[in-house]
């Protein structure tokens, strides 16, 4: 029926039952995560889901403009960031992951982180190992290794509450990730000495004993010891060696490599000092130890003298005043000297956790430039659940249920009961909530008032009047009895029978938190509360040889100095801690703050085989759901407006969407009416306010798309016409490349018709001047032969007397001798004997007595040449097919030509 229901506050009843059966439906079909307003409701799986936190789904979610609709932790982290780089709401931003032990705070902050580390990573185009968001991954497993411990309902369960404050700088797409600082509140300390049947120790110690190389072992003596008192190996699983180097590549990364060692000695240590046993000496009337061993190696590794340090569990120093000398007395039980031994042990621990997290908030603190605007704050809370078990409820138990309280007092004044008084003074619909979750003011003061729990434990802790546990038990009941509202009396102490007749004096209280009521037992509430550390105990480790041990104490002697009010006296547990609170509670002031609801849907183990249907506890969720006011959230969230800005913020962010052009500037309150009426979807998603501008999460990605959609559609008008120009640019330009063709080409030719005339012209000047040289040898070569011919008749006649015949014929070739010409008459080879001139179109034949000549384009050759163009090969002459006599049987003065 609500399979598909991704956000409760769509459910048409708001009731408890049908939210039930939403997140049910949910969970059958492994959909972890339901909206519930703004804020994300996370189901706790049980066991690892495959693909619901990998690396393919933070891009899905990174790369999608608006995630509103699809719920997941992811959904969550990308629209913080976007509020926090895009200025939607207030400057910082705010993440809380609250719910109760075991329901996957933890686990879901992680992924919130590794998520922005992601984001930050895809942002940087070289990777660097000094990258805040690799510091912040890599500083993680150390964390949870010192501060994390298996309980009853949880395997990994934070035993403290950390604030990780991630510094911004920049606008829009170029904010980027410049610093980071990690704050804890209240490490359960006392978990280090004694831990509850079942439960387990800080996981570091496990880690160190499975994985720790033998030699080493050697070295701090940790090798053939049957039984660790804080910390049995035989606790220790599979994953504990795995995890063990895991730490080791964590230090190492974060450039603590010194530090390892040392921290394996300190670690070391405080095993051995747990083994230590306390036994009276009555024949000395003293106390003695049977683990000796233990002993010598503790003050081995912490560079103390081992007298000192049994003298210092076994003997107590008391002075009246600052000038009276101390009295120096043993301890009157083998519990106070066991006392004495967890306080070093505590004491030694917590300085520990405090240097490891001071020198990984100095790896991740980079000064900040002056060319940087404002820094932004994105601050991820994951604070302890809600805690209460059946017996045992102490002082850390009131701390955390004291912690939650104020977060969901803060939840529901400044968030549900402010924005329906908001809503109501706006003119905008409101609803009525319920009296429960407008009146949590009155709970809160019982416990931190003037008149308070947190009072009558702090006087004591002052006046220090040496009050029993029962005396404390009934003023703090006494002292509240005004207010009876929360707070009663509980039956009669364990301690004693219910059938004896002597009643027990009472031991316990009980408070009605908004999760439920809870029992606290008052043993041992007033130490806890002053967390007391002797002051000749800070002298002997003032006296240790081991520079890491000076170094934790240099570094905390400062804090246990400083622990003191204007009126000398020292603050208490419970005062360090609501201080340390109400600075938390300043920072969310000032920020936009982001809710994750974890609800853990039964008490079964994580690994339970059974079916998913049969892991549903439907009053143990409902319980939850009630204690985190989730039902409360769905009803102002339906009618509420979660994001606000001012109108002239609106007006300029959204004046895209606007259809009116006007001439005149109008008002922005004008402007804005104007958006919300043009849009018929923004109706009940945007309003006009009298102040400003509200509007739920679907309104703004509404208005966020149909802006980039205009914009989108101006971009593509605007590039359209660039095209346009572009191409008529590029037309034109075509255009003269080609004119300017066509003019080049008419000059060309031009210039080649010139060219032609011009050389058609030499060629006939060419052959003219070749058929001049040509009749000017055929004359010298005539001549020549009519001189010998002249001569050679000459000879003759002076041989014979010349007939009057001869005389007329010599006196005819005289002048025939001065009259030859190329241009001769055809006829003169018949009237003369001698000689017969031919003349044809191409060829002149001369034909003499002896031998006939030819002439032809330019080529006197004695035989005829052919009618065809011959192709000739060689230099000497023209006529290869000819036979060519020798030079001296040619006639005198004729040889072959090539011209």
């Amino acid at each position: 029926m609500h399979e598909n229901i991704e956000d409760l506050t769509h459910l048409q009843k708001l009731e408890t039952r049908t939210v039930l059966q939403c997140l049910r439906s949910r969970y059958k079909q492994k959909q972890f995560y339901t909206w519930a307003g703004p804020t994300l409701v996370a189901l706790n799986p049980l066991k690892d889901v495959p693909g619901l936190y990998s690396k393919k789904m933070m891009e899905l979610f990174a790369h999608e403009s608006f995630t509103y609709k699809t719920p997941h932790v992811f959904a969550l982290g990308q629209r913080t960031l976007r509020h926090l780089q895009w200025g939607l709401g207030k400057t910082h931003q705010a993440i809380v992951v609250n719910g109760e032990s075991g329901a996957g705070k933890t686990c879901n902050a992680l992924y919130l982180l590794s998520f922005f580390a992601a984001m930050e990573t895809n942002n940087n185009e070289v990777p660097n190992s000094d990258n805040i968001e690799v510091l912040l991954c890599r500083s993680n497993p150390l964390l949870e290794a010192m501060g994390n411990a298996q309980t009853l309902r949880n395997e990994n369960s934070s035993r403290f509450g950390k604030l990780i404050r991630l510094v911004y700088v920049g606008e829009g797409a170029n904010t980027q990730l410049v610093s980071a600082h990690i704050e804890t509140y209240l490490l359960e300390s006392t978990r280090v000495a004694r831990h509850a049947a079942g439960e387990r120790n800080f996981h570091i110690f496990y880690q160190m004993l499975a994985g720790l190389p033998e030699s080493s072992k050697v070295e701090l003596d940790l090798q053939n010891v049957p039984k660790w008192s804080i910390a049995s190996q035989r606790d220790c699983n599979a994953m504990d060696e795995a995890h063990f180097h895991a730490t080791v590549a964590a230090l190492e990364q974060l450039s603590l490599h010194d530090t390892t060692q040392q921290l394996w000695k300190l670690l070391a240590a405080l095993l051995h000092l747990g083994n230590v046993e306390f036994e009276v000496n009555k024949e000395a009337n003293s106390w003695t130890t049977d683990q000796q061993n233990h002993l010598e190696s503790a003050a081995r590794l912490l560079g103390l003298n081992s007298n000192e340090l049994f003298q210092l569990f076994t003997v107590r120093h008391f002075q009246a005043g600052s000038k009276s000398p101390a009295v120096v007395r043993p301890c009157s039980s083998p519990n106070e000297c066991t006392n004495r031994r967890d306080t070093l042990i505590k004491l030694l621990y917590r300085m520990t956790f405090d240097t490891v997290l001071e020198n990984i908030n100095r790896k991740l603190q980079h000064a900040l430039d002056s060319t940087f605007t404002m820094p932004k704050y994105l601050c991820i809370l994951d604070l302890y659940g809600f805690e209460s078990f059946e017996y045992g409820n102490s002082l850390e138990q009131l701390c955390i249920n004291y912690a939650n309280e104020r977060l969901q007092y803060y939840f529901t004044v400044n968030y549900l009961k402010e924005q329906q008084l908001h809503l109501a003074n706006e003119g905008l619909t409101a609803i009525d909530l319920d009296e429960n979750a407008l009146d949590k003011q009155n709970l809160i003061s019982f416990l931190d008032g003037p008149v308070s729990v947190f009072g009558v434990l702090n006087e004591e802790c002052y006046l220090n009047r040496g009050c029993d546990d029962s005396q404390v038990c009934i003023r703090i009941q006494s002292s509240l009895n005004e207010r009876t509202r929360g707070i009663k009396s509980m039956p009669p102490s364990p301690r004693m029978p219910r059938s004896s007749k002597i009643k027990a004096p009472p031991v316990e209280f009980a408070i009605s938190h908004y999760a439920g009521l809870v029992s606290y037992s008052t043993v041992a509430m007033l130490d806890k509360n002053r967390d007391y550390i002797p002051t000749e105990m800070m002298s002997v480790l003032s006296r240790s040889r081991n520079y890491f041990v000076k170094l934790l104490l240099g570094k905390d002697a400062i804090i246990v100095n400083a622990t003191h009010t204007m009126n000398g006296r020292r603050h208490t547990v419970l005062a360090k801690f609501k201080n340390s609170l109400d600075n938390l509670m300043r920072i969310l002031n000032v920020c936009d703050v982001h809710y994750i609801r974890c609800i853990r849907p039964s008490l079964s183990a994580p690994y339970y085989t059974s079916s998913p249907s049969q892991r549903w506890d439907e009053d143990y969720v409902d319980a939850q759901l009630n204690a985190c006011g989730v039902i409360d959230t769905i009803k102002v969230s339906s009618f509420g407006y979660p994001i606000r800005m001012s109108h002239e913020e609106f007006a300029s962010r959204y004046k895209y969407l606007s259809t009116k052009r006007p001439k005149e500037p109008i008002e922005a309150i004008e402007i804005c009416r104007e958006i919300t009426e043009s849009y018929v979807q923004l109706e009940n998603e945007i309003r006009v306010g009298k102040s400003q501008m509200y509007a739920t999460e679907k309104g703004i990605e509404l208005a966020e798309r149909w802006k980039f959609r205009i914009r989108q559609q101006a971009a593509c008008v605007v590039q359209r016409w660039w095209r346009e120009r572009l191409r008529r640019q590029k037309a034109a330009v075509t255009l003269q490349n080609w004119w300017r063709t066509v003019v080049q080409t008419r000059a060309v030719n031009r210039v080649k018709r010139w060219w032609k005339r011009k050389r058609s012209t030499a060629q006939i000047l060419s052959k003219v001047r070749q058929i001049c040289v040509s009749v000017r040898i055929v004359q010298r070569t005539v001549r020549r032969w009519l001189i010998h011919t002249r001569a050679a008749r000459q000879k003759r006649a002076q041989i014979s007397l010349p007939s009057t015949d001869s005389v007329a014929q010599v006196v005819a070739d005289e002048r025939c001798d001065h009259d030859v010409k190329l241009q001769v008459s055809p006829k003169w080879g018949e009237n003369n004997n001698c000689a017969k001139l031919t003349q044809s179109p191409n060829l002149i034949s001369l034909q003499l007595s002896r031998a006939n000549f030819f002439y032809s384009v330019g080529v006197i050759s004695i035989r005829r040449p052919p009618t065809v163009r011959a192709r000739f090969i060689t230099r000497k002459t023209c006529l290869p097919f000819s036979f060519i006599p020798p030079r001296s049987q040619l006639p005198s003065g004729l040889t072959d030509a090539y011209l």
